[in-house]
Formats: structure tokens, C-alpha cells, sequence
């Protein structure tokens, strides 16, 4: 054997040897270690993912490398409403309905179910859509509308959810929300969230003000009577004297049913059967889908 093989041979035993011997001192200290660091050694050894510490949890067992959150601009959809996951389990429930029309009276009556709820900062709110197709949506100027939210809010939407789906999403911020499903923003189905306590003095002059602005970009206040009949008939000399015969947000969020006060009291929701009690031109009581 040359006296060059001989040295490369003899490097590479040397080498082995100090290799088992890091290990060894490796795992020798991991021994004396609390599960933390002791975890932290097998995994820099390659023997974390075969190997449990301490508890029995696998160093490298993650059944969920990207477990579900609640975004604060798109909160979490799900096809299933009966599917959320159990980390995200809601503190309330609204669903979204559609009333039956009365013939001569009014048109379908979309609408949530409550109609007016008071929550807790940081409360999930869990949306199930029953009828087809809604969305959830915060009146916000990033949406072309009157600011109708508090301040700092991010312009906060659910998609549209079919039939069966649900939306979720975490109030977190205290004050009035004034929220819409945008298909049938314009037949009225409205609704209101108190987050925290919204003492009398702290109410925003949103509540009970609906004005747009002319921008740019123009803002929309929650639609009116007034305003849709007036659309109606401003394009066609045929549409005179129209009677707007379905809901309006305004008139949904108008009403007393809808004072944040009345929210705050008893069992913190208001029904929708209480909303249209107090606009005279919708005949209590209805059945919905």
C-alpha cells in the first residue's frame, strides 16, 4: 500500500471516529436536558421525525402545517356549514333567508336571521347561507359605500356563498357594524352588529345618518325609497309614479328595532319579525327559506 492510500485511509477512520464521537457527546447532553432541548437535539441529529420526547408527541408530527384562521379582509369560507373546523368554533350564528312575497304588498323579503346582534370583541360570528346566493359585506368606502363601520376596519367580504355554505368572521374592534349581502343590497337585506359595550354618547353619527358623497370616488349611502323609485323613473318616461314594492337597507337600518340600545337588551339579538314590525308599509309576519 502506497503511503498516499495509506494516509487517506487513515484520514477517513479519523474522521468516522470523530463523527460517532460528536454524536455520542451530542446525545450524552441531550439527557441531561429539559423535552425542549432535548427535541431540539434529535431534530439537528435527523432523528426527530421517528423518535417521541417527554410527552409522547412526535417531534415532527404536524397533522396541520396550515391550520385554519379566520382572515381579517376575507374571514373563512367553507362549502359546509356543517363543516367548520373545531378550532374555529363560533360564538353565534346568523343565517340568511328569503321571505315569501305578498302579492300587491311586497316583494321576497331577503334578510339575516337576526336582524341585530350584540357581541363580544373577538367573538366569531358564524353566517349559513340557506338560500342561494349571498355574500357578507361591511359597508366601507373601499367598497363604494358610506363608511358604516369603525374606523381602522378593514373593508372586510365574504364571497358569494352558495346554498349549504357558511362564512365566518371575528369581530374584534368595538363599535357599530353595519353590514349587507351585496346580490340583494338593493332589496334591502341589511343587517347590524354591536361589538362591546356602545354606551348612548359613544353611538357614531352613521347610525342614524345615510348620506353618500360625491368623491371621488362617489360613495353610496344604504339605498332608499326615495332614491330607487327616483332611479326608476329618471330613464324612461313610462316609469311615473313607481311605488319601490321590496325592503331598503335604509329602511332596515332606520328602524328602532335597529337602535343599538334595543341590540344591547335582553338576550343581545333582535329578529328580523321585529324590524318589519316597526315599517308600516310591510304587513307583520312571514314565512321565509
Amino acid at each position: 500500500m502506497s503511503h498516499e492510500r495509506h494516509t487517506v485511509d487513515s484520514d477517513r477512520r479519523t474522521d468516522s471516529t470523530t463523527t460517532r464521537s460528536a454524536t455520542e457527546r451530542a446525545a450524552e447532553r441531550s439527557q441531561a436536558m429539559p423535552d425542549v432541548g432535548r427535541r431540539a437535539v434529535l431534530q439537528a441529529l435527523g432523528l426527530g421525525a421517528a423518535i417521541t420526547v417527554g410527552s409522547g408527541v412526535g417531534a415532527a408530527d404536524h397533522d396541520e402545517p396550515h391550520p385554519p384562521r379566520i382572515d381579517s379582509h376575507y374571514g373563512y369560507a367553507t362549502p359546509d356549514a356543517d363543516a367548520v373546523p373545531e378550532r374555529l368554533a363560533p360564538d353565534h350564528t346568523v343565517e340568511l333567508h328569503v321571505g315569501d312575497p305578498v302579492p300587491r304588498e311586497h316583494g321576497l323579503l331577503f334578510h339575516f336571521e337576526p336582524t341585530g346582534l350584540a357581541v363580544d370583541p373577538g367573538d366569531v360570528v358564524q353566517f349559513s347561507v340557506t338560500t342561494p346566493d349571498h355574500t357578507i359585506t361591511a359597508y366601507h368606502p373601499a367598497h363604494g359605500y358610506q363608511r358604516r363601520v369603525p374606523t381602522g376596519v378593514p373593508p372586510f367580504s365574504s364571497p358569494v356563498v352558495s346554498v349549504g355554505g357558511a362564512w365566518l368572521y371575528r369581530f374584534e374592534k368595538e363599535g357599530l357594524y353595519d353590514l349587507f349581502c351585496a346580490p340583494h343590497h338593493i332589496l334591502g337585506m341589511a343587517m347590524r352588529i354591536v361589538v362591546g359595550e356602545l354606551p348612548e354618547d359613544d353611538v357614531p353619527v352613521y347610525e342614524d345618518t345615510f348620506e353618500g358623497s360625491e368623491g371621488p370616488p362617489p360613495l353610496l349611502a344604504p339605498f332608499s325609497k326615495q332614491f330607487l323609485e327616483h332611479e326608476l323613473e329618471r330613464f324612461s318616461d313610462v316609469n311615473e309614479d313607481c311605488e319601490w314594492v321590496w325592503l331598503t337597507p335604509q329602511e332596515v337600518l332606520d328602524t328602532d328595532a335597529l337602535d343599538p340600545a334595543a341590540i344591547q337588551a335582553d338576550d343581545g339579538t333582535v329578529s328580523f319579525d321585529e324590524v318589519i314590525e316597526d315599517i308600516d308599509r310591510i304587513p307583520g309576519g312571514h314565512s321565509h327559506g
